[in-house]
């Protein structure tokens, strides 16, 4: 079995590197109107249609929801408080 070690040590000239330093300072951004104006809206909207959507859900005999259209209901339902409870109205 041979073994090859080297006796020789790495070069002492250390190689200079030059180091970037990137800093990010984010920024305050100015809304227009439309937008202070629109994301109560939104807001709203989802928060209420959410509501609808679940009384129409648990009470469809009080809403006279037709038999055929409650699993249809439901299944809206599931995925629109998945919606809203993952920030989808939340601008």
């Amino acid at each position: 079995m041979n073994i090859y070690t080297s006796n020789r040590v790495s070069s002492p000239r250390e190689e200079e590197a030059e180091i970037l330093v990137i800093r990010y300072e984010p920024q305050e951004r100015k809304e227009g109107t439309s937008m202070r104006f629109v994301r109560p809206l939104v807001k709203w909207f989802g928060l209420l249609s959410t509501i609808v959507l679940g009384a129409l859900t648990f009470a469809p005999d009080t809403f006279n929801v037709p038999m055929h259209l409650r699993p249809w209901v439901f299944l809206t339902f599931v995925l629109w408080f998945f919606a809203f409870c993952a920030g989808l109205f939340n601008l």
